[in-house]
């Protein structure tokens, strides 16, 4: 099924012009050996390019891509490519190593002969030429030694074409592939079911999976007899025609290229994904699990706000002849020369689209700011799990190579994927973060309320008791706003402690305050309220007296909204569950955010103290 689509994505863009056809590949040329008629070297251009690092308008050499005739996949063993080399194959120089750099260049001369002997053509008679002449070992003169470090391709002196582009030496080369083909051992395409095809022993190189090695690793490989059966060696055991070998790894290695576009790391897992057609939920999906724009790339910035936009409404912004395309997601990690396959998701784009819109609107939140996103990523999400540094201050952050962050990213993929429940621990370890911090922002609560919401609507008609007196449901507002008509106790209690916080930043009058009531008792008034509340009520009266005697105004107004969260209590409960710890910080959250909003409220001057900001 994976290498089946991920073929079907290579016809596609091949047919498209974006992928080379068979037997090519694209691949990282640092030079050029430019030849003249008689086979000599005119010279070893630099086809490196300069880029912009962002860094004060400094530049660094990257390679050029190009489509060249693909080169072998190789390991230990001496194996030559054609018209695409390394500096070992095409001058026979190798530190360190000269007896086995002249085998390769040895090898390099015997494949081009046996390729290009009958070809009619001045180019390829330059070739042969250079080979027959050249002394192996002997280093070329070039501008720069760090030329000869990558692949390296023919140019012919005063010509802009590189050789391997004459369509005689293209013909030619597809006979050599054709006659390699022709040994072959011929069987049925797991892939595409075609028969008497010639079957690839290994696989070309996947590269662009952090963790893996240099030169690529492979996702099909057979290496050792415990692997292999009835006789078969190498990936004889999984036969894959060589056409599609090519294919599938081309697609794949296109894909892992487009990092931040189709290409997301998870810790040691990378994410790749597609549709089987050109859509533009396929640009849109990174944006919800990791944007990824500095805040002055204000263009980038409305793409991803744009993005968000329409993921949110599912596939009601989408054509209709698009729903019913199909959407993959592939998840790769590193295991030595090989690759594993993490997860595999495949679905139609429309009910994908809905999934990701459910999660959107699963951890859409009234915002603590105007200029916070409304939709925090994925990543974003995560992070609110672990220890920030304190020293960085509101840019605090956790450590992005933390293994524990990278599976909970993961984690919180898949259930965005399958619609399914959130990580089940994320709850716990999100309040026991708040214990720990008393910080209580935006991309936390909306988490919270993410879990909450979601695991009552997977409970359906079927949920337990326990969740029924949580009064979690998908009512009115869907908590993603203040609601007043809500009784539950854990959100009522969370509402109160935050009225009480206020009281007592409006009796400071302005000043800083060594230690907040958040700072001291929010821990144990979420977990334990009959044994917080009192002495907290008792200390709210005896702050309202003073606040009466400069702002008596803003004294009746907080008594009052006092009066209104605690009418509907019967009491304090000892304790309060999991989901009503949930309950009580996303109440809080709401009544904070409903004052920064409340124009009847603010009626009374408001100062610092008074507004949303966490203290670090």
């Amino acid at each position: 099924m994976i290498i089946t689509e991920l073929h079907r994505l290579y016809e596609r863009l091949r047919d498209a012009g974006t992928l080379p056809p068979y037997g090519y590949s694209l691949e990282k040329v640092t030079g050029c050996i430019v030849l003249k008629p008689d086979g000599s070297v005119f010279a070893v251009r630099d086809e490196r390019r300069d880029e912009e690092t962002g860094k004060k308008g400094k530049t660094v050499k990257r390679p050029s891509l190009l489509d060249v005739p693909q080169p072998p996949r190789r390991t230990s063993g001496i194996k030559a490519g054609f018209l695409c080399d390394s500096a070992g194959y095409l001058f026979g120089t190798a530190e360190g190593k000269a007896d086995r750099a002249l085998d390769q260049f040895a090898a390099s001369r015997e494949r081009h002969e046996a390729v290009l002997n009958d070809v009619d053509h001045p180019w390829a008679r330059a070739v042969l030429a250079f080979f027959r002449s050249w002394t192996p070992g002997v280093t070329p003169e070039m501008s720069d030694p760090e030329i000869l470090s990558g692949w390296l391709v023919f140019r012919m002196i005063n010509d802009d074409d590189y050789v391997h582009d004459s369509p005689e030496i293209q013909a030619a080369w597809e006979r050599a592939m054709e006659a390699d083909a022709v040994g072959a051992v011929t069987g049925q395409c797991l892939a595409t079911g075609e028969m008497d095809q010639p079957i690839a022993p290994t696989h070309p190189a996947v590269k662009g999976v952090p963790g893996a090695q240099m030169a690529g690793a492979a996702l099909v490989s057979f290496n050792a007899g415990a692997y292999e059966s009835y006789g078969k060696a190498q990936n004889l055991n999984a036969p894959v025609s060589a056409r599609v070998a090519h294919g599938y790894t081309s697609a794949l290695n296109h894909l892992l290229s487009q990092r931040g576009k189709r290409h997301l790391v998870i810790g040691p897992v990378s994410v790749v994904f597609w549709t089987d057609r050109p859509t533009q939920f396929e640009s849109d999906f990174a944006a919800a699990a990791r944007p990824e724009f500095s805040a002055e790339d204000e263009t980038r910035a409305e793409a991803v706000r744009s993005a968000l936009q329409r993921l949110a409404q599912g596939r009601k912004a989408m054509p209709p002849d698009e729903q019913g395309a199909r959407f993959f997601v592939l998840g790769l990690s590193p295991n030595a020369a090989r690759l594993a396959v993490r997860f595999w998701s495949s679905d139609r784009l429309g009910v994908m689209a809905d999934r990701v819109a459910e999660h959107l609107s699963d951890i859409r939140l009234v915002r603590q700011w105007d200029w916070q996103p409304e939709f925090p990523s994925l990543w974003a999400l995560a992070m609110e799990t672990k220890v920030k540094y304190r020293g960085d201050g509101d840019n605090a952050k956790p450590d992005p190579n933390d293994e524990g962050l990278a599976k909970l990213y993961g984690d919180l993929l898949r259930a965005m994927l399958s619609g399914g429940s959130y990580p089940a621990s994320v709850l716990a370890v999100l309040l026991d973060r708040i214990r720990a911090d008393q910080v209580v922002n935006h991309p936390r609560v909306a988490l919270i309320k993410a879990v909450l919401t979601r695991r009552a609507r997977l409970a359906g008609d079927g949920r337990t008791e326990d969740l029924q007196a949580d009064g979690i449901q998908e009512e009115g507002n869907n908590l993603v706003g203040l609601d007043e008509s809500r009784t539950d106790p854990g959100y009522r209690l969370g509402r109160l402690f935050a009225v009480l916080e206020r009281i007592q930043q409006a009796a400071a009058e302005g000043r800083d305050l060594n230690a907040t009531i958040r700072d001291k008792h929010i821990g144990s008034a979420s977990a334990t309220p009959r044994a917080s509340f009192p002495f907290l009520l008792d200390l709210a009266q005896k702050h309202l007296k003073k606040v009466r005697g400069s702002k008596a105004g803003l004294a009746r107004v907080l008594d009052t909204r006092l009066a209104e969260i605690q009418e509907p209590l019967t009491g304090f409960p000892a304790t309060l569950s999991l989901e009503e710890r949930g309950l009580f910080f996303l109440g809080y959250y709401h009544e904070r955010a409903h004052r920064k909003s409340d124009k009847a409220a603010d009626a009374e001057p408001s100062d610092a103290a008074e507004t949303l900001s966490d203290p670090e």
